[in-house]
């Protein structure tokens, strides 16, 4: 079973990267398990109806006694994906970290992922700010780690911080996989991205331009691939798939990142200098 997680940045475009991966894992035969690692509980809106979504830690409010089963916290999406969300408190109220965690006790409580999933794709909550945000690296429920990001100061202070916990938790057999750009259009972005794969010891994988059909697909609540699948920027996400697809422990790495000092050089050196 390959575990994937997609973080980076809040906002930065990691669920609609995972989604749309996911689904091309499903066309591509592959039993998927997408996990929605956010409060929020929005990862799986573009497969499942919102009316119908149910969340681990609703479901754990609503009978604290007993562990929701396997059937209960799954929910089968459109285009062959299942789907788990963890939900959690409502703003500004209780942890979301610890709901995170709680979550992962549930997979484990109710065997979810022993029911034959070939792949599992966790879509984690923006930055690593604490351990239960890192709970798929520091729990060994991820292993193959991608970082969305931008060429922009902050998204790449983001990804920076998570090759930091990433290097934390290589002992659990976690590793960077590769970046992954998906672009905003910021001054010399592909060669900052490049860089900064090439400083940390990873990869940059294939640049996800910007496109209005990514908008008016989540306005539809679908993934591109199946709102637009002929479409240019389809093709694009395909050749990302392509991509994870072909990857191997061989492109794994466990990455050196950048110091605070050292980073505000590279910044200046790349995007200001």
């Amino acid at each position: 079973m390959r575990t994937l997680a997609f973080y980076g940045k809040g906002g930065i475009g990691k669920t609609t990267v995972a989604t749309n991966i996911s689904v091309l894992f499903a066309k591509n035969g592959q039993r998927v398990l997408q996990v929605g690692c956010d409060p929020k509980h929005d990862s799986s809106y573009k497969l499942v109806p919102r009316d119908q979504v149910r969340t681990v830690m609703g479901l754990l409010a609503a009978d604290g006694a007993r562990t929701p089963t396997r059937e209960q916290v799954v929910m089968h999406g459109r285009m062959a994906v299942d789907c788990v969300e963890t939900g959690g408190p409502e703003p500004g109220v209780g942890c979301a970290g610890r709901g995170i965690t709680r979550m992962f006790e549930v997979l484990s409580e109710a065997k979810v992922l022993e029911a034959g999933y070939e792949v599992v794709v966790y879509d984690v909550l923006g930055d690593v700010v604490c351990g239960g945000f890192a709970a798929p690296l520091r729990r060994g429920f991820a292993r193959e780690v991608y970082v969305v990001a931008s060429g922009e100061i902050m998204a790449l202070y983001a990804a920076n911080n998570i090759c930091r916990a990433i290097a934390t938790h290589a002992r659990n057999g976690v590793a960077l996989a590769g970046i992954i750009a998906n672009l905003r259009g910021s001054s010399r972005e592909r060669s900052t991205l490049q860089s900064f794969a090439s400083r940390i010891g990873s990869r940059l994988l294939h640049a996800i331009p910007q496109h209005e059909l990514v908008q008016q697909a989540e306005r539809e609540s679908r993934t591109v691939i199946e709102h637009a699948p002929e479409s240019d920027i389809a093709h694009h996400y395909e050749a990302l798939f392509a991509q994870v697809l072909a990857t191997t422990q061989a492109d794994w790495c466990v990455p050196s990142p950048l110091e605070d000092a050292e980073f505000e050089r590279f910044v200046f050196e790349t995007m200001v200098g």
